[in-house]
């Protein structure tokens, strides 16, 4: 069975998500990629392309730089150079050259930024930019698509006789539309051109007193246009050289083809270096869009959400002004399965949607909308039972078609599996369908698959409370106004609010008293407390949200007052400097106006002199010292940075040039507290060195 079967993305809307990262992308082969996007089978290859996104989508949120991957399209034109005897012309040969500067400029900026984006970094491993391609081209062809006069000296002298002749025809042709004017033989719009030729428009009348070659006559038949006879041998010569000069741009052209054919591949991995570059940068600016992150990957399957989102409907809100309500829930080891009941209409079916929907885009190498500290795993299977699924076709009912889905989903659930069931056991009689779901509830325990559970059965709720590693849920629900807070709390069933919806909604109350008394009294008591308990999990948690708001508004208020302190600190220290800067400028101004007075008033200046170089050569040497110490300090600083995060209680250590390893007993600050033996000794650490073990 393949990890998600086809129909199941199609219900969690996964082809809308591909859409918009189609529309993201900005070449075809990223829109081809954006439109083949599914699943990856193995967990090391996702984790790869989870990090580039999340490299890239870190570098955007920044407003860090990152190359322009628009490129024009050079698959043709790549494929073509690699053909013995092809021909580029001189617009594809610019093609390629964009292309080049843009692939050179990317692969210069990751092997740069290795150490920042060490997973994007990995893409041009393998590659280095290429000069020759762009110089060769530039050499050749001009910045319009021409061929430069330059490329070779026979297509520079066929242009210089071409550029004679064509000014000598100019001269030949005025001259003669002057002399026919002052006849009158020739029209206002005195000049035409035919097949690249020049020609005058002759009255009819007169065209015997003009000698020349006739091109055309106009549709009127008083106009008769004429290649004046003083002009077409030269025009001859001109229709020469141009065939000279095209036959010589096609040897050019042909000999550039031929001097950078042996790059047609790396032309092609530029190519697919971009094409894939274009469709991260596409993920990565849906992944902002969405507010998505990378959670924590485990290596084994579990789901830990915090404050998770379903993409769709968070765009759809946001863009209706609209806030939605974030999802917290756990699926792990020792609670593997969450049953999920509530009224409808109450937010079940999105919670089911939203955790396949985000394992199934996590998944696929895309970031997820959830809080940083979520967890998530790498599942070999997502089965997904929602919805009516009867099948005309199969002329199968619904309840027969969601069995035939149950008997697929028990053959292959396992501990590596993600089950997801909306109505579980609807579709026949309730009491018949709920033993069934209790039966297959019992299987889905058995078999240690994780999965989220929606149900209104209430033996199925009972079972939930009593099978180890199955926990109850329930969206929580205002019963003053009768509103769905789409909030699922975790820890006992909800009540579908049947009765007190349809008192709220004026249905007759002493048929509501008939119907309670046509059903179990414990279920209806059940039913009662369900509610009951709810209503005080809604209050419990509008509280903690004031509660959580209140710590908000405090830390901001902390944040700010260490903002305003920090930059109160700085302030305060570049006072301090300026004012030791003035003080030793006017110390300066002090010294070098005594010595200018004993200048003027001294015979022996050799002296004056001599104390002016040892006063600046002093303040040199001191400056020199400043610097070295500055240097040494930040040195100091970037190492206390770099080793101090890594240094624990055990860590083994060696002072700088010595060869002891001590033992670190303590950290405070920037001292550490090391046992060498029986000696103790405490050392900053700048003057230390980790001992790897």
């Amino acid at each position: 069975m393949s990890i998600i079967e086809s129909e199941a993305l199609e219900l969690l809307e996964f082809d809308r998500i591909k859409k918009y990262i189609s529309d993201f992308c900005n070449s075809s082969g990223g829109k081809q990629k954006a439109a083949e996007l599914t699943v990856y089978t193995e967990s090391d290859e996702l984790q790869i392309s989870l990090h580039r996104v999340a490299e890239l989508k870190n570098t955007l949120s920044s407003n860090s730089f990152f190359p322009d991957i628009q490129f024009p399209e050079f698959r043709k034109e790549a494929s073509l150079l690699s053909l013995e005897g092809s021909m580029l012309t001189a617009d594809q040969f610019l093609v390629l050259k964009q292309a080049v500067e843009i692939a050179n400029t990317a692969i210069r900026y990751l092997k740069n930024r290795k150490a920042v984006v060490p997973f994007l970094a990995q893409l041009v491993a393998e590659l280095d930019d290429n000069k020759v391609v762009i110089d060769e081209i530039d050499r050749i062809i001009d910045f319009d698509a021409t061929v430069k006069n330059s490329a070779s000296r026979e297509l520079q002298k066929i242009r210089k006789d071409l550029s004679e002749k064509r000014r000598e025809s100019d001269v030949k042709f005025d001259r003669q539309v002057n002399e026919l004017r002052k006849l009158g033989y020739i029209r206002d719009n005195e000049e035409s051109f035919f097949n690249g030729r020049r020609t005058l428009a002759v009255l009819v009348e007169h065209k015997s007193e003009v000698n020349g070659f006739v091109h055309n006559k106009s549709e009127s038949g008083k106009t008769i246009f004429i290649e004046p006879g003083s002009t077409i041998a030269i025009n001859n010569d001109i229709a020469e050289l141009e065939i000279d000069e095209r036959r010589e741009i096609n040897r050019i052209l042909r000999e550039l083809t031929d001097t950078l054919r042996p790059f047609s591949l790396q032309l092609k991995q530029f190519e697919t270096l971009l094409m894939e570059l274009d469709f991260i940068k596409a993920k990565a600016r849906f992944a902002v869009l969405i507010n998505a992150t990378l959670p924590v990957i485990s290596q084994t399957p579990q789901l830990k959400l915090n404050r998770a989102f379903h993409p769709l409907l968070f765009l759809q809100n946001r863009e209706l002004g609209k806030s939605t309500v974030p999802l917290t829930i756990q699926l792990d080891n020792n609670n593997h399965l969450v049953v999920i009941s509530g009224p409808n209409a109450g937010g079940k079916s999105i919670t089911l949607k939203t955790v396949g929907l985000l394992q199934v885009m996590l998944q696929s190498g895309l970031l997820v909308s959830v809080a940083e500290n979520s967890v998530m795993g790498f599942f070999k299977h997502i089965l997904i039972d929602i919805g009516d699924t009867q099948s005309i076709e199969h002329e199968l009912s619904t309840y027969s078609a969601r069995l035939k889905n149950m008997i697929a989903i028990l053959k292959a659930v396992d501990e590596s599996t993600l089950v997801l069931m909306d109505e579980f056991g609807s579709g026949t009689d309730p009491e018949l369908g709920g033993a069934m779901a209790e039966v297959v509830l019992e299987e889905l325990v058995k078999s240690k698959t994780l999965g989220v559970i929606t149900t209104h059965y209430s033996n199925v709720k009972l079972l939930a409370n009593q099978l180890s590693g199955v926990l109850n849920g329930s969206m929580l629900f205002d019963l003053e106004t009768l509103e769905p807070k789409y909030l699922l709390t975790v820890g006992e069933p909800g009540s579908s609010y049947t009765f007190e919806v349809a008192e709220r909604v004026g249905f007759p109350k002493h048929l509501i008293t008939r119907a309670k008394q046509k059903i179990d009294t414990d279920k209806v008591d059940l039913n009662k407390l369900l509610a009951e308990i709810q209503q005080q999990k809604t209050k419990l948690a509008e509280a903690t949200d004031r509660v959580e708001h209140q710590e908000f508004l405090r830390k901001m208020a902390k944040e700010k007052y260490e903002v305003l302190f920090n930059n109160w600190k700085d302030k305060t220290e570049r006072e301090r400097e300026r004012k030791i800067d003035l003080a030793r400028l006017a110390d300066f101004g002090k010294k070098y106006l005594r010595l200018m007075e004993e200048w003027n008033r001294n015979e022996d200046r050799k002296s004056v002199i001599k104390r002016f170089i040892d006063g600046i050569t002093a303040e040199t040497n001191k400056r020199k010292e400043l610097a070295k110490q500055n240097k040494r300090d930040q040195f100091a600083e970037k190492k206390v940075a770099r080793l101090k995060p890594l240094l624990k209680i055990g860590s083994k250590v060696k002072i700088l040039n010595s060869s002891e390893v001590g033992v670190v007993e303590s950290i405070k600050e920037e001292k550490v507290n090391i046992t060498f033996g029986i000696l103790k000794m405490t050392v900053n650490i700048e003057n230390l060195e980790l001992v790897k073990e």
